[in-house]
C-alpha cells in the first residue's frame, strides 16, 4: 500500500467511519437527550417513591423506606456510562455540601455481574456517599429507568419531587439553589 493509500483509506471505508461515528453521536443524544442541561426537573405531582430493598456494596441490605425522614437523592449509574462517570465528582461535592442537612445519597450501581468493579472504582475515587449495586437491575425497574444516569429526589414523606435524566453539574449555582430552596420551603 502506498503512503497516499494509508493516509486516505479508500472512499467506502471512510464512509463506514463516517456512519458509525455520526450513528454514535445520534444513540447517544436520543439516550440522554437532557444531559447538555443542569435543570432539575420538578415531578408534577408527588407520587410516594416504590419500596426497594437495595444491596448495599460490601453486603448487608437496605429498605429505601428506612430513610424516610429524610431527603434522599437517588441516583441510577454504572461504570460503563461515560455521562454516570462524569457527574460522580460533582455528586460528591454535593453530598457533602447537603450531607448535614438532612440529606441522603443514594447512588444505584447497574453493573452487571459481581459488585468487584464497583467497589474498585469507588476506591479509587474515593467517593463517601453510599453505594448500592442492583445488578438485576430489579430496583431501575421499578423506577422505569430507560437511561443512566438517573436521579430522582424523594422528599422525607417518600415522596418523589423532582427528577433528572442525563447528567448535570450538580455543583451549579442554579442546582444549589433549587436545593436550598427546596429544603427551605419543606420546612415551613
Amino acid at each position: 500500500m502506498s503512503f497516499i493509500g494509508k493516509i486516505f483509506p479508500s472512499p467506502r471505508r471512510v464512509l463506514v467511519y463516517s456512519l458509525v461515528l455520526v450513528m454514535g453521536y445520534w444513540m447517544g443524544m436520543a439516550a440522554f437527550p437532557d444531559a447538555r442541561t443542569d435543570k432539575v426537573e420538578a415531578s408534577a405531582e408527588n407520587k410516594m417513591a416504590p419500596e426497594l430493598e437495595l444491596g448495599k456494596l460490601g453486603g448487608g441490605k437496605v429498605r429505601l423506606s428506612s430513610y424516610r425522614g429524610r431527603w434522599v437523592f437517588l441516583n441510577f449509574w454504572a461504570t460503563w456510562c461515560p455521562p454516570c462517570l462524569h457527574e460522580m465528582p460533582a455528586m460528591e461535592s454535593f453530598y457533602q455540601q447537603f450531607k448535614k442537612k438532612n440529606m441522603v445519597m443514594l447512588a444505584v450501581s447497574e453493573d452487571k455481574g459481581n459488585s468487584d468493579q464497583v467497589a474498585a472504582f469507588i476506591k479509587k475515587n474515593g467517593y463517601t456517599f453510599d453505594i448500592f449495586h442492583d445488578p438485576n437491575g430489579d430496583a431501575s425497574s421499578k423506577f422505569m429507568i430507560n437511561s443512566l444516569p438517573s436521579t430522582f429526589i424523594i422528599n422525607p414523606k417518600g415522596e418523589v419531587v423532582s427528577r433528572a435524566y442525563g447528567a448535570r453539574e450538580w455543583m451549579d449555582p442554579e442546582v444549589i439553589d433549587y436545593f436550598n430552596d427546596l429544603l427551605a420551603e419543606k420546612k415551613k
